[in-house]
């Protein structure tokens, strides 16, 4: 059998490739309705096929999708298909399977009974990282990576973005042990938009305390684009974009399920996510459950030093940072001939605890030894997010449409002892101690459509459309209430010059508006006039919000070349221009910031956040060998920040004031990836990312550089395939990995420095048959050296507090078959 061809039974095969004569736009949207509308009178023979698709292994690939015209079908758990139907004699066939090339193929009629197909992978060093595309890469100019579910499976850890950590450029903002938040390129919160099937995910994501609403074992595949992604991903999408997938049809026919099984020692984290999924010939259905429960995490150290003091840290585990995770979720889909449609829904529920000592003036009282590892006081958030999802794909001949809607309702709260920090405020009869209650839903509403191979070129265009409303409570002020509403247009072109050539064009229009609501504190207002303040200033201050309602427009633009001179090199450019709505956080927040320690003031004067970039990428490939070189440069002629303006905010116990400012910015870095396979078993992988930025002030002596940026940094894992006789242990590997991190002393102003170090992990992952069913199981250990290092990324940066201690995690997968 050859890789990538296909093979008759008894007879060999290769796959032949070869082009088909497209016709007009207009002729071909009126056969496709032609089709749809009136049966089919007359056919002179109908022929069926019947196959299976493998992998290089000989192993079934179940799930693959086979094209053929407007028909389409998926392989069962055994990879196999079939098709029936087919009016010709010589049918075109397209195999495409995510992490392998694509496979176009011509099957000579009616001399086989049955074809058995092999798709090669695009990249056999590492399969746990796949790229997706044949030849030219199919995501286009931007770097994009496909992650597997062998990816996902290694790297799971109880929070999705922590997973993403080893790939070059992606890095996780944390919030203790398990709530992270994606960082790429040093662009983060606002700049990456995080979305599921296609849906972007809405909840609080403007702050560094706020984590991320994802069942991390829902999550089938992902996509990873690095570098600005606005032209179809929208505006928030500036510095990056990561889907998550979970809409995979299930095989025909079958029912089958996973238990997976996690532990953890750091925090003793005991979790546990079963599925069932079950398909007829048309209909199917999945549904998920996940239960998290860990409690307070270890941390190398006995003292942290906040604001020149000493706080003891008992046991080396810190206190009041257990929490608890339940996740629902479930889909119910519809396949077809040309459709694909279903809808899903999910709950995800998170508790977690705050350190005490983050919250307002440390105090030794409050972090004294509570001998309760797992239960969760004061202050502590909760967070609820629901989700419903419509996503619907129409498949004809030479195009497809598409359309997704949905429905999120965020809700964010914040749980602290009532306190007060000036006389008049007296505790809510309802809820006394809830602090802040962010309720954000979301409305969303996108339309594409898809046209393949018109004389070369491959078309997308599309409409989108985003309502939010946001109301608060508690007997703390922050944020207004607020509505906003945002549309934008896109259309992208992809030109095929030459096999060796592709062109990448795209255009974006966005139009959003802004309405925030007034917000008077007459408490404040009193506090204020008593302490001696005039009452100009007292009103002045009393004024938490004003009645703001603003809009905004721009364009967004971007040209790339694919360049492939040989098999083995590939390389790209990008220009464009990427554009950014001001949020409703950076025009009009007005309060004490207790996730970053500091009174934070918008500003309603802020125009959009614009960005030049040149974004550039070479590969090198053989059989054994890749080499990835990425430089890129933005250059943002206002970049949104905030501003330590040095003046004393009158709120008691505030300091002085952050405004969110504006200011010329660039941000520079490279990427590199390694990765060899050598004498058969033996694989390394070598990432590193370097990353330099700057604010452009016409002072030079305010020329800082940006906020929350990443050491340069580098990641190297050996990985060796066991070779083993016995029957109940198969594909074994053990891996050894390192990660290292330069001094970051190019910070911000009023960040904190953060120290080099070093780390090292080693694991093993195994298949075990017991009684014929394959157990996944990966034992891993990280921070084997138990090492004191601070993430220089880190929620609990700002206070001293290092990364959590030495782990060791068990992760168990195991089948279910009905």
């Amino acid at each position: 059998m050859v890789s990538g061809g296909v093979t008759i039974i008894g007879t060999p095969y290769f796959a032949i490739l070869n082009s088909t004569f497209f016709h007009c736009m207009k002729k071909s949207i009126a056969m496709a309705m032609l089709t749809l509308s009136m049966p089919v009178l007359v056919f002179s023979q109908e022929y069926n096929l019947k196959g299976r698709v493998i992998d290089e292994n000989q192993l079934a690939l179940p799930g693959c999708h086979i094209h053929y015209k407007n028909h389409f079908t998926t392989t069962d758990n055994h990879g196999s298909f079939s098709l029936k139907h087919i009016i010709e004699k010589e049918a075109k066939l397209q195999v495409s399977f995510i992490g392998y090339n694509q496979l176009d193929t011509i099957i000579k009629l009616p001399s086989p009974t049955s074809i058995v197909i092999q798709l090669k992978p695009e990249n056999k060093l590492i399969q746990q990282i796949l790229i997706q595309g044949k030849g030219v890469t199919k995501a286009g100019a931007l770097k994009q990576e496909t992650l597997s579910k062998q990816f996902l499976t290694k790297t799971q850890s109880g929070t999705f973005i922590r997973s993403l950590n080893q790939l070059p450029g992606v890095n996780s903002m944390d919030i203790g042990s398990n709530i992270s938040k994606p960082v790429i390129r040093g662009l983060s919160l606002n700049r990456v938009v995080v979305s599921e099937n296609g849906i972007k995910q809405e909840g609080q994501q403007w702050g560094a305390d706020h984590g991320l609403e994802i069942d991390p074992f829902a999550v089938e595949t992902a996509e990873v684009v690095k570098g600005p992604s606005a032209i179809e991903y929208g505006s928030d999408a500036i510095g990056g974009y990561i889907n998550i997938n979970n809409n995979l049809t299930p095989a025909p026919d079958q029912t089958s399920g996973e238990i997976n099984l996690l532990g953890k020692s750091v925090n003793n984290l005991v979790g546990i996510s079963a599925n069932i999924e079950t398909r007829s010939n048309h209909i199917y259905l999945k549904a998920r459950g996940t239960v998290l429960d860990f409690s307070d995490y270890h941390v190398p150290t006995d003292t942290i030093i906040y604001l020149s003091r000493k706080i003891p840290i008992f046991n080396q585990y810190l206190k009041n940072t257990a929490g608890k995770e339940y996740d629902v979720s479930g889909q119910l889909g519809f396949i077809s001939n040309q459709v694909k449609s279903s809808i899903a829904f999910s709950r995800v529920s998170q508790k977690t605890g705050f350190f005490p000592g983050s919250h307002g003036i440390p105090n030794l009282a409050r972090v004294q030894d509570d001998h309760d590892k797992r239960n969760i006081g004061f202050p502590f958030q909760e967070t609820t997010h629901y989700k419903v999802i419509s996503n619907t794909n129409l498949h004809f001949i030479h195009f497809s449409l598409q359309a997704d809607l949905a429905f999120q309702d965020n809700k964010r709260t914040e749980w602290s002892q009532f306190h007060t920090h000036y006389s008049g405020q007296t505790a809510p009869t309802v809820n006394p101690d809830l602090e802040l209650n962010f309720r954000l839903k979301t409305y969303q509403a996108n339309f594409k459509m898809n046209i393949y191979n018109l004389n070369g070129n491959s078309l997308s265009a599309g409409i989108q459309n985003q309502w939010k409303l946001n109301t608060i409570d508690g007997y703390n002020f922050f944020l207004p209430e607020y509505k906003s509403h945002s549309s934008g247009l896109f259309i992208k072109d992809e030109y095929q010059v030459n096999p060796k050539l592709n062109i990448h064009l795209g255009l974006r229009y966005d139009l959003s508006h802004v309405r925030t609501e007034e917000f008077y504190d007459r408490f404040l207002e009193d506090y204020l006039i008593s302490s001696g303040s005039e009452e100009k200033e007292a009103r002045q201050y009393a004024t938490r919000s004003t009645k703001i309602s603003k809009q905004f427009q721009n364009f967004s633009w971007l040209f790339g070349i694919v360049l492939k001179p040989s098999k083995m090199i590939s390389t790209r450019l990008n220009l464009g221009k990427a554009f950014r709505t001001p949020s409703p956080i950076e025009l009009s927040a007005n309060g004490i910031h207790h996730g970053s320690f500091r009174h934070e003031q918008g500003n309603n004067q802020l125009s959009a956040e614009k960005g030049y970039y040149a974004d550039a990428g070479i590969e090198l490939k053989t059989e054994n060998f890749q080499l990835e070189v990425n430089p890129y440069i933005y250059y943002f002629s206002n970049y949104l920040y905030l501003n330590p303006t040095g003046e004393w905010s009158k709120l008691p116990h505030a300091g002085q004031i952050y405004r969110y400012s504006q200011t010329k910015a660039v941000l520079s870095g490279i990427e590199i990836r390694f990765m060899k396979s050598f004498w058969q078993r033996w694989n390394i992988q070598f990432n590193g990312e370097y990353i330099r930025n700057e604010q452009l002030s016409e002072n030079t002596k305010q020329r800082y550089p940006l906020p929350f940026t990443p050491p340069a940094n580098v990641f190297i894992e050996l990985q060796y395939q066991v070779k083993s006789r016995s029957k109940r242990f198969q594909n074994t590997s053990v891996f050894i990995n390192h990660k290292s991190a330069l001094n970051q002393n190019r910070i911000a102003q009023n960040e904190l420095s953060t120290s080099a170090y070093q780390i090292v992990g080693i694991g093993l992952n195994t298949i075990i048959k017991w009684d014929e069913m394959p157990i996944e199981l990966v034992l891993q250990s990280n921070n084997i050296f138990n090492a004191k290092y601070f993430n220089h990324l880190s929620f609990y940066r700002k206070l001293e507090i290092p990364e959590p201690g030495r782990n060791i995690q068990l992760l168990i997968k195991i089948p279910l078959t009905f």
